[in-house]
């Protein structure tokens, strides 16, 4: 028997006039704001009242304006018209395969975890889990951790999509969340984080102040904060004035209710921005509800973050009131009514455990720390955060005034001690005057990093840089992009050891306050030039990290993939780690001193199994190895020593030149190349001396002989372009030369050879 071809028209007909709701799978229906807004005006007190005080989203629009019904009126009825003329727009509704797909093929080009292994081990791994003599993996724990306030808090300003910084309460929460997180002892292995700069600078200073920095960190558009629509932008209590509270707390508080959709030929719809560019068009919403939102989410954490949890890993997930709701309203199944009432506290991370069976646990602890609705414990009350953020400015406050704050960026040991010290008027230490002697003179490059050419054969021969001008109209226009693919290496900026004359290899000291300004100086030159990237590469230590990231911050693009992998690591340099040279001369000898510094193939004496500069011995860094070959003996001396047998794998404990120069080439050969430059990528690369050099040698054919009297500057960019095969300097815009300004070493003959093109190579790059 056929079915009436008008029968499914008569069914809709009859669910519409039973007071059925449609709702489109992405753009949700406005209609059902008017079935919603009676039940949202008898909430909204209750809401603003019992919500966040530290939300940037919320404000008490009660006490700014009053209702006005015929303009409520008016606004509902454009809604619904702007709603059904939405319903043209397509967005794809995928399959479980294809929406796993999908989600597992983000970030796979640049893959910026380090357990990236071969297909082959992979399903290993997955025959092993499968084994019933396997031991059950204990589960790991999720911490969600709302970015720090932006700058549009302040102002009362809608942000959803839009890209304003932390402000200064912002940083505050991020130093303050990562004290939290010391304190309970959590130490993430992986972070997830939007691609919008408020929440992205949250993880860095966040993972600053844990000493973190290595850990790998996952930018993704699906932890953006809830589109807004065309409400981003807007005054809170403006839009409350022509619209209505209630309107606002209902697109605000209702789950399928949302704003005014964007236009797309808006300038400032998202559609527009590179950072997506990656995405198809019917991903980037012009307007989303909550339940948008939370979809956007939701295959993030079953196909990604549930994974890393049952694996045994913490993860820190730092992103947006809404996006965080997504995610802890599929990992804890909260229902859909009760996904408005669940709120996260500004600077303050929440904890969630699972069982064997990735049930949610539910913690005992005090009411006030339980997160309503959900398994999560807030690491403190909202009380104690702001006592603390007001001590913390108190004390701020106090140094300023005594003038006993130090000039540069101490590291942690050197600011504990300062502490002790107190607030007395005590002297920060010798380093500390030491720099500020220094302020403002041209300060001498890491001496463990680069050698000494006093003694050594020089040409009289003046070398040549090629360098990319910079016109007049470069200085005030930053609209014009140099084409890829090119490569741009960057040495870190200056470090507190430059002062000491230490050997600093595998140590790991932030950057000094002149090396903050080195890497911004990079930033902001290349800017001039028109330079955009597509992926950053960079080493495991904190200098070259911090580098990449302040670079970043000139350029406006945190939200580039960044991959950090240890083999672009500094020499290590084995027992001569934090000593100084006339230390070593003075115990071994000037000339054994000159062999390990100049020899290419010479190691220095291998630092011990015990000693705090063998980096196995950081286990929070040792446990991310997983492309290093297991070491049977320190094995075996390990499990007798704790008494369980644990893997340990062959880390380095001394390395000549050749040896950081064989980690270093194949990373970039098999790594660098195959995944970015050979797909046209623009790459930017920010590492130490030696792996530099050792990549410098091969792009550029540098003789084996000469690779240790070529110096390379601290912050400057170095261009390396593909189809010349050449380096190029970038004119600054102060009419000096840079072979003046900068010391390359004797072996700068090498470095700077002329580029196979001629002159309309650098035309096309100027144009």
């Amino acid at each position: 028997m056929s079915m009436n071809p008008f029968f499914p028209f008569l069914l809709l007909l009859l669910l519409a006039a039973s007071g059925y709701s449609f709702h489109h799978p992405i753009h949700g229906s406005s209609i059902r704001l008017i079935t919603e807004l009676s039940s949202t005006t008898e909430k909204s007190e209750a809401t603003l009242n019992t919500d966040n005080k530290e939300d940037d989203e919320i404000i008490d629009l009660n006490e700014i304006i009053s209702v006005q019904p015929s303009k409520k009126n008016q606004v509902i009825s454009q809604l619904i018209l702007d709603d059904l003329n939405s319903l043209d727009e397509f967005s794809a509704c995928l399959s479980p395969k294809q929406e796993k797909e999908q989600v597992l093929s983000e970030g796979e080009e640049f893959d910026s975890r380090p357990d990236r292994i071969a297909k082959w081990k992979r399903l290993v791994k997955n025959v092993k889990r499968l084994s019933p003599f396997q031991k059950k993996t204990k589960k790991g724990k999720l911490v969600l951790m709302r970015c720090g306030h932006s700058v549009y808090h302040a102002n009362g300003t809608f942000t959803g999509w839009l890209d304003p910084p932390l402000s200064e309460r912002g940083l505050e929460q991020c130093k303050h969340a990562a004290s939290l997180l010391v304190t309970e002892g959590f130490e993430p292995d992986v972070v997830y984080t939007s691609r919008l700069k408020r929440s992205i600078v949250t993880s860095w200073k966040v993972l600053e102040a844990m000493d973190s920095l290595f850990i790998p960190v996952v930018k993704t558009y699906r932890l953006n904060q809830r589109m807004y629509g065309s409400l981003q932008g807007l005054s809170k209590s403006e839009t409350a004035a022509e619209v209505g509270v209630d309107v606002i707390q209902a697109w605000r508080n209702t789950l399928k209710a949302k704003p005014p959709r964007l236009l797309r030929d808006d300038p400032s719809h998202p559609c527009h921005d590179r950072r997506y560019a990656d995405l198809d068009n019917d991903l980037i919403p012009s307007s989303e509800s909550i339940f948008d939102c939370k979809e956007r989410a939701r295959p993030l954490w079953d196909y990604k973050i549930k994974k890393d949890i049952e694996e045994g890993k913490t993860v820190l997930v730092i992103a947006h009131r809404d996006s965080l709701r997504g995610i802890v309203s599929v990992a804890n199944g909260v229902k859909d009514e009760d996904i408005g009432s669940v709120n996260f506290l500004t600077g303050v991370p929440a904890v969630y455990k699972f069982d064997d069976d990735m049930n949610p646990i539910e913690p005992e602890v005090d009411p006030a720390l339980k997160q309503t609705h959900t398994s999560g414990v807030f690491l403190e009350k909202i009380e104690g955060v702001r006592r603390a953020l007001e001590t913390q400015n108190q004390t701020q406050y106090k140094i300023e005034n005594a003038g006993q704050r130090s000039k540069r960026r101490l590291d942690n040991l050197q600011t504990t001690m300062a502490n002790l010290r107190g607030l007395n008027g005590t002297d920060s230490g010798s380093m500390a005057n030491g720099e500020a002697q220094n302020n403002g003179k041209k300060w001498t490059d890491d001496s463990d990093e680069f050698e000494d050419f006093d003694d050594q054969e020089e040409t009289d021969d003046p070398v040549h840089a090629n360098i990319l001008p910079l016109s007049n109209d470069k200085k005030v226009d930053y609209n014009s992009k140099q084409e890829g693919p090119f490569v741009v290496l960057i040495r870190h900026g200056r470090t507190p050891h430059n002062n000491m004359g230490l050997f600093t290899g595998w140590e790991d000291p932030p950057l000094a306050e002149g090396g903050v300004e080195d890497a911004m100086n990079a930033g902001r030159l290349l800017k001039r030039h028109g330079f955009e990237f597509d992926v950053v590469y960079t080493s495991w230590l904190t200098r070259a990290i911090q580098t990449a990231y302040y670079c970043l911050s000139e350029l406006d693009m945190f939200w580039i993939p960044m991959v950090k992998s240890w083999r672009l690591n500094e020499r290590m340099y084995g027992d001569l780690t934090g000593k100084s040279k006339k230390m070593i001369a003075n115990e071994y000898g000037e000339d054994q001193l000159v062999k390990w510094r100049r020899g290419h193939a010479i190691r220095p004496p291998p630092t011990s199994s015990y000693s705090l500069s063998y980096p196995g011995n950081d286990l929070r860094r040792a446990k991310h190895f997983k492309d290093l070959r297991i070491s049977w003996r320190e094995t075996i001396n390990r499990s007798i020593e704790s008494r369980k047998f644990s893997i340990h794998r062959r880390f380095p404990k001394t390395e000549s030149l050749k040896d950081c120069m064989d980690r270093s080439i194949p990373f970039y050969t098999q790594r660098i190349k195959r995944e970015a430059v050979d797909q046209g990528k623009r790459v930017l690369i920010t590492s130490h001396e030696n792996a530099i050099r050792g990549i410098l040698m091969h792009l550029c054919d540098i003789p084996q002989e000469a690779m240790n009297k070529l110096h390379l500057p601290n912050g400057l960019p170095l261009v390396y372009n593909v189809r010349g095969r050449c380096i190029t300097l970038l004119d600054d815009g102060s009419g000096a030369d840079p072979m003046g300004q900068h010391d390359f070493g004797p072996a700068a003959k090498y470095l700077f050879r002329p580029c196979e093109l001629d002159d309309q190579f650098f035309e096309e790059m100027e144009a």
